[in-house]
């Protein structure tokens, strides 16, 4: 139960840096040390899974954005340098697994009506040159943390 209220108390957070479909405000406080904020225990798959199935459940409950997706990426790569920090990488295995199902299950359909991932480059365009360079490193931030903690947990221990 303090599960889902504290993945409530963080996805309203990061609800608060959106709108309708537009990325707003980037903070990335958001986005570090999210287990310790989820207040979980890094110990259990069961318990990183359900957390982050319960923040991506409170994320899109009022329907999908690209950039509520991005967010969803970037709270999987904040859990993700969690558990590599905390000496925990076989997580990211299976934070990596939920994230594909949930994907799957809940935003595959709305993906392909919007002709696939190559359509959250609209949502960047703009005639402000500095908001589109802030949202685009955001992104890319994103997915490099996301990489690079899935690359640590696969290199081979020495």
């Amino acid at each position: 139960m303090e599960v889902l209220r504290r993945s409530s108390v963080f996805a309203a957070e990061i609800m608060d840096a959106f709108d309708p479909d537009e990325l707003e405000l980037i903070r990335p406080s958001i986005y570090r040390n999210v287990a310790r904020q989820l207040n979980i225990s890094l110990q259990s798959e069961t318990v990183v899974t359900d957390a982050f199935l319960a923040v991506a459940a409170q994320i899109f409950s009022a329907g999908i954005t690209w950039g509520k997706v991005v967010s969803l990426y970037s709270v999987a790569a904040g859990l993700a340098v969690d558990c590599v920090r905390q000496a925990q990488p076989a997580m990211v295995h299976a934070l990596v697994d939920c994230l594909g199902e949930f994907v799957r299950k809940t935003l595959a359909t709305w993906l392909r009506r919007r002709g696939g991932w190559t359509d959250v480059l609209k949502c960047v365009v703009s005639t402000d040159p500095g908001l589109r360079s802030h949202w685009l490193v955001a992104v890319l931030c994103s997915c490099g943390r996301f990489l690079k903690a899935a690359f640590f947990m696969l290199l081979p221990e020495r």
